[in-house]
């Protein structure tokens, strides 16, 4: 019994296959060769241009993909004619029209009536439409993001608080589940999402080539030669009196430390920490960056 329950388990297929009508289980690429040929005579016999062919043929497999994505059994309950009839619903044939075209051919602009103008020669009209890039480029976004998730989960795949991780930046899952997953529940979360989530999620980052923006804050404007804000802001202090502000104000422009602020005002620490947060607050405020 046991040795025929193990001969009935099969490996996980690293491809993922899709149940079709004409045949059994098929990967995408072998969907692709079976019904890549009809799909192009049916194009051509529909009127479509030779050179429109191709990305008329590649649109209709990008959407067909996706939607296989999202239902595998799309295909199951179809035969190979069923299957064309969803490719040639997924074509979008007048995308392609010549007069969305960003090119023309030198025949068409000799019997073109009138002179021809610029707009004419590079093929540019107020119809143009740029959805089809758009839907391109989404389709492009999404395969960079799956390959990257990919080779960061084989990267990891023997470390179960990276792959926890993975789990909780690309799904909608929380971050007590998603440690508890890890098995870095309680007051081991806070660890987790400091030294395995954060690096992970800049690794992802990375590989997308997507870089979050930094913070500007009032040294950066400092630096840079914008003094007039925190200058006023001193004069303000200095006019009502506050000269303990004023000093404070004026040592964390020279970037002095905290103990040289202290010796100075002869003041605890407590006393200076609180005046350098009132400064820092209120120079975000008079620079308008972010607390």
């Amino acid at each position: 019994m046991t040795s025929d329950f193990r001969s009935q388990i099969k490996p996980f297929p690293r491809v993922a296959h899709y149940a079709t009508g004409w045949v059994e289980e098929r990967t995408f690429d072998e969907i692709y060769a079976d019904l890549t040929p009809n799909l192009n005579r049916l194009l051509r016999y529909y009127g479509n241009a030779d050179i429109d062919i191709p990305d008329l043929a590649a649109h209709a497999f990008m959407r067909l993909w996706m939607d296989l994505s999202a239902d595998t059994t799309l295909l199951a309950g179809v035969d190979r004619g069923g299957a064309l009839k969803l490719l040639l619903n997924r074509t979008n044939p007048q995308i392609f029209r010549k007069v969305f075209r960003h090119e023309v051919y030198l025949d068409d602009l000799a019997t073109r009536s009138g002179d021809p103008d610029e707009f004419v020669i590079d093929g540019f009209d107020h119809g143009h439409s740029n959805r089809h890039a758009a839907f391109a480029e989404a389709v492009d976004l999404r395969i960079d993001i799956e390959r990257a998730i990919g080779e960061t989960a084989e990267k990891y795949i023997d470390s179960l608080p990276h792959l926890a991780a993975l789990y909780y930046i690309t799904t909608e899952v929380g971050p007590d589940d998603a440690a508890a997953i890890a098995g870095k529940g309680g007051t081991k979360k806070c660890w987790w999402l400091t030294s395995v989530v954060k690096p992970l999620r800049e690794e992802l980052c990375e590989k997308l080539e997507l870089f979050a923006p930094t913070k500007v804050t009032w040294q950066d404007r400092y630096r840079a030669g914008i003094e007039a804000p925190l200058l006023r802001l001193v004069d303000r202090y200095e006019a009502d009196g506050n000269l303990r502000m004023v000093a404070t104000l004026q040592s964390m422009a020279a970037y002095e430390s905290c103990k040289t602020l202290m010796r100075r005002l002869d003041l605890p620490k407590s006393h200076v920490q609180y005046l350098r947060l009132v400064g820092h607050r209120e120079l975000n405020k008079i620079y308008r960056c972010a607390a």
